[in-house]
């Protein structure tokens, strides 16, 4: 049975165990940071595992076959760390999308096709040869937890399978060398905020898919000095390509939502919370108000 050392942290790694427990035999894992006050469920699991605690310095001690990354938030200094191979499950699709949140810029980029990578850990970050991924297209309608729970499933799924043709040299790698990409940064809550309503409909729309809950935060708004949540938005259909003052209220309907004029067409607010409690748009706003 082959081994394998999990780098990373959290509730990630306990799915990765869960899911490579029968396959391969995992000898331990490394930590990025120290957060056992915080997370003590995480060290519970890894007593009860009997997984060690390893450093990047002494893997070579455990003579594994390959080191996995996954949820790991610093950089690995490969000269320093000996293994045969080691693979990085990255949240986004190579060769475009590197660094943090790289599925929700692909999204704010209006690609929605998004998905993760598996690829070779080297000094250029998110640079090594690929050699699996995994696409999932959000449809209409659908958010980033529907793509997320596909994610998932191909992981529990397939993963097994294809680390054995990696190891076993039947699924190649794909040099990276000369690929257009971009680096794209962490996503706060702050970033669901809309502020200004200067935008097209769609970046609003593709905003709401990375916000929505459960897995956001909410997309959100500010009026009269306080942040209501955006429940549900909505495109409109027919609704013409035009100039006009962003921010506006353009219409009141009777099922309580209002449409908001954006920088080419118009959306739809159709419900808000604030402080738990649902509100319908249509009875704070007035026709002609400019948020």
């Amino acid at each position: 049975m082959k081994k394998i050392i999990i780098a990373g942290f959290g509730q990630p790694v306990i799915d990765l165990y869960n899911c490579l427990e029968n396959k391969f035999e995992v000898v331990g894992v490394i930590l990025d940071y120290e957060r056992r006050v915080k997370f003590p469920f995480f060290y519970d699991f890894l007593t009860s595992k009997n997984l060690p605690i390893l450093s990047c310095e002494t893997v070579q001690d455990y003579n594994p076959d390959l080191i996995l990354v996954i949820n790991y938030n610093k950089i690995i200094d490969v000269s320093n760390t000996k293994a045969p191979l080691m693979l990085n499950i990255h949240m986004g699709l190579l060769p475009t999308y590197r660094g943090n949140s790289a599925n929700s810029w692909s999204i704010l980029n209006g690609d929605r096709n998004v998905g993760y990578t598996i690829h070779e850990v080297e000094e250029v970050l998110d640079g090594g040869k690929i050699f699996y991924k995994f696409q999932y297209h959000i449809n209409q309608y659908e958010s980033y937890f529907e793509a997320k729970n596909a994610i998932n499933t191909n992981i529990a799924i397939q993963l097994p399978d294809v680390l054995n043709s990696i190891l076993n040299g039947t699924i190649k790698g794909v040099d990276q060398t000369n690929a257009k990409f971009i680096y794209t940064s962490k996503l706060v809550p702050e970033d669901g905020i809309i502020t200004n309503w200067n935008h097209k409909t769609e970046d609003i729309i593709n905003r709401n898919i990375i916000f929505s809950r459960p897995l956001g935060t909410g997309l959100k708004m500010i009026y009269q000095n306080n942040i209501y949540e955006i429940t549900r938005i909505s495109l409109i259909p027919n609704y013409m390509k035009s100039k006009g003052f962003p921010g506006a209220v353009v219409l009141k309907n009777s099922n309580g939502s209002v449409w908001i004029k954006t920088k080419d067409t118009a959306i739809s607010i159709d419900e808000l919370l604030l402080d738990g409690k649902m509100v319908f748009p249509s009875d704070i706003f007035k026709i002609g108000e400019r948020l």
